[in-house]
Order: structure tokens, then C-alpha cells, then sequence
């Protein structure tokens, strides 16, 4: 769905290949064939946030900001952080950031906003 091609671009631009780090140790660069994200495909992840749809030319774009270190926002709305605050919200700590961002996009949701639509419902439990 357009992944190698994002990752052709981002070890280009970077200068290294996957399992890499660029020599200033800013960035690293891993392949991960399936991150259980199909309906925003392709999808790059930045310190454990979702950049979905993700393409070359954005992905490029990105790169420059971060090196830049101006603010970039994952397309849930979280905005990136450092790795080493990234860390500390993978070992539990909370950040206050949980709810910065969607949960779902549209394409997740789509089921659900049809059966909204059609006034359906999961039917009632009860006893088999």
C-alpha cells in the first residue's frame, strides 16, 4: 500500500538504511511490516506516534521539521515528543497526554457511524 516506497524515501533522505541511526544519533530507521493500522496505510510511526497515510513527499516533509525542531503533530493529534519522554509513557508513567488525539479515524468508524445511521444495534445478551 505504498510502505516500501516511503521507506525508500526516508533511508534516502536520512542517509541510512533500516536497523541504522544517522550519525548525529537524531534519528533511527527500523521496517516494520505490519503496525495494525490497514486502513491508514501506509503508516510511519515517530516515537510511537501514527503519521497515517503516510506518502514520500510528506514523509520528507516531516524529516526536515523534526530536524528543524520545529513542533510536528502525528495525524491523531498527539504532538511528537522525544524519545526519552516517549520512554517514559511505554514504562507507565502518564504523561497528561492520553486524550490529545483522535482514537479512531473515519475509516475505523465506518461501521459504526452506518449502524448509527440505520438505528442498529448489537442484539441483547441473554441465556444460550
Amino acid at each position: 500500500m505504498g510502505g516500501d516506497a516511503v521507506l525508500e524515501a526516508v533511508s534516502a533522505k536520512l542517509g541510512i538504511e533500516p536497523d541504522q541511526t544517522t550519525p548525529d544519533g537524531k534519528f533511527s530507521l527500523e521496517r516494520l511490516e505490519c503496525n495494525a493500522a490497514c486502513d491508514f496505510a501506509p503508516v510511519l510511526m515517530v516515537n510511537w506516534e501514527f503519521m497515517d497515510n503516510m506518502t514520500p513527499e510528506k514523509a520528507e516533509k516531516m524529516l526536515d521539521d523534526l530536524a528543524a525542531d520545529k513542533d510536528v503533530q502525528s495525524t491523531r493529534g498527539a504532538t511528537i515528543t522525544s524519545w526519552r519522554e516517549a520512554e517514559r509513557v511505554l514504562a507507565g508513567f502518564n504523561d497528561g497526554r492520553a486524550d490529545e488525539g483522535p482514537s479512531a479515524g473515519d475509516a475505523s468508524l465506518l461501521g459504526k457511524t452506518i449502524a448509527d445511521e440505520q438505528g442498529w444495534a448489537a442484539p441483547k445478551g441473554g441465556k444460550a
